[in-house]
């Protein structure tokens, strides 16, 4: 189930061909193939092939005696081409062979002379990203044989081309246990079997990994996470990983990452609605995030960073002993907590996650949640929101998920709403007396255990890192959402 790469100048005559092409360059086909300029520009005329994005057209024609298929792939204006383009119209093509009844070994993909290293690895990003299916428990599996990919490119070196393989392969095979973590049935992912994933995940070259159980949790005053996860049967965990990359620097760059680990979010006992409560698996998409990220730096073995992975996993779950409105959390801050909704539960195990992260000595931090759906109604679901303590900060973090593709659109901490989370008889509500600014509270709660020197920032993924619905380049389910943006934000 791999993908298998070649660096080549010409097209190997025998496997299905792919071929980009944007839309003003339609021509330089019947360049690449003369014999045939005639039944290309033919095809081209009877389809109205103008080479949109995402527009396709495939035909036959004869390549030395052998019968090739040629699939045509439009970019769009030149002007206009995005890497999420590049990264979409890519994952298409490893997407759609997984769903043939025929298996295919072997296939070329001819890319533009103009495309740069930034644009090869868009398209290996991609067409990682479409070779992928969590078919665990179905009978019938997806077309994930093994693929051998001819890359038709003469402006990139072999060497280059090399290393932009390595680095795509380390950041694929992050994106992609995150997948299958957010994929996961919550019966199998309980914030137990979480920490023990991440213990393998600390078998990896210079990271090492440390989990405290519930007995551990209360001890350490831990009661955000204790008293969000006692209502379950499986107990909660507190997981902190460490990346210590080879220095050769006397002063290293600290990065702290908080992901929320709900492995199940029933609403406790402000239960959800039933429709509601469907895919409530995927409540640790941030938790699945800060894992995939270190599997990735496993793989790639950055130097000169320390990277911390900070994570409270619990399932909110209906029980003789499940936290109740009206409860007062005092957790490892000390600050009090007015519990309002039981389901606004996830900023509440973040708070004793940023406390705790307050004191590791780090240069900065960044939170991933699926926090609140108001995040959704606002951003759609394809897009995440940001908030941030430092514009400086938001700033490098949009930059970077521009460079990756995956959407970000930063939202305002407004102070005018911070009453709205202010509490009679504790230090501050879990959930605001407005159901207007829904994600902007959510975020300015977390913000109120956040260390005023600490650069921070809070991602709300709740609307991309799980889309059930169909797309033409990417498996429904778990999106993997973060990774990329992460890893090069952290600058590998």
């Amino acid at each position: 189930m791999s993908l298998n790469f070649n660096l080549s100048k010409s097209e190997t005559l025998y496997n299905d061909v792919f071929h980009f092409v944007t839309k003003n360059e339609i021509k330089s086909l019947t360049k690449k193939y003369p014999l045939h300029k005639d039944i290309i520009i033919q095809e081209v005329d009877i389809n109205n092939f103008e080479g949109s994005y995402n527009e396709s057209l495939t035909f036959n024609i004869i390549l030395n005696g052998q019968n090739v298929r040629l699939t045509i792939l439009g970019l769009g204006d030149k002007k206009e081409l995005s890497n999420e383009k590049i990264f979409r119209i890519s994952s298409s093509i490893t997407y759609k062979l997984t769903l043939l009844k025929n298996k295919m070994s072997s296939i070329d993909i001819s890319l533009p002379s103009s495309f740069t290293r930034d644009d090869c690895e868009n398209v290996f990003l991609g067409l990682y990203n479409g070779h992928y299916a969590f078919d665990k428990y179905k009978t019938k599996k997806a077309n994930l044989n093994d693929l051998n990919i001819n890359i038709v490119l003469d402006s990139i070196k072999t060497n280059v081309f090399d290393c932009i393989l390595r680095r795509v392969q380390g950041v694929s095979k992050g994106v992609n246990m995150t997948r299958n973590l957010v994929n996961e049935q919550p019966f199998v992912l309980t914030p137990e079997k979480m920490a023990e994933y991440s213990k393998l995940i600390a078998k990896n070259k210079n990271i090492s990994c440390k989990v405290l159980d519930h007995v551990q949790l209360r001890k350490k005053g831990m009661n955000g996470i204790w008293d969000v996860g006692k209502g379950s049967s499986n107990l909660p965990r507190f997981i902190h990983l460490i990346y210590k990359g080879k220095s050769t620097k006397k002063k290293l760059r600290k990065v702290a990452l908080i992901g929320k680990g709900m492995t199940y979010d029933s609403g406790g006992l402000s239960i959800k609605p039933a429709d509601y409560m469907l895919t409530m698996k995927m409540d640790m998409a941030g938790a699945g995030c800060v894992l995939g990220v270190f599997e990735s730096l496993g793989q790639l073995q950055p130097e000169n960073i320390e990277v911390h992975g900070i994570v409270p996993t619990a399932e909110n779950m209906l029980g003789p002993n499940a936290y109740k409105p009206d409860d007062i959390v005092n957790g490892l801050s000390g600050k009090t907590i007015e519990v309002i909704n039981t389901d606004a539960e996830g900023r509440v195990i973040l708070s004793d996650a940023i406390e705790y992260t307050n004191k590791l000595g780090v240069d900065e931090m960044i939170d991933l949640a699926t926090l609140t759906g108001a995040c959704m109604v606002a951003l759609g679901n394809f897009t995440a929101g940001l908030f941030s303590n430092t514009q400086k900060q938001a700033d490098k973090i949009l930059k970077t998920s521009l460079d990756t593709g995956e959407k970000i659109w930063q939202l305002p901490l407004d102070e005018d709403l911070r009453p709205s989370i202010e509490s009679n008889i504790a230090d501050i509500k879990n959930s605001a007396s407005t159901r207007y600014g829904g994600a902007t509270t959510a975020a300015m709660f977390l913000q109120f255990f956040v260390d005023k020197n600490i650069p921070w920032s809070h991602i709300d993924i709740a609307g991309p890192a799980y889309i059930d619905t169909k797309r033409n380049w990417l498996a429904p389910g778990a999106t993997g959402f973060g990774v990329m943006t992460l890893i090069k934000y952290l600058g590998f």
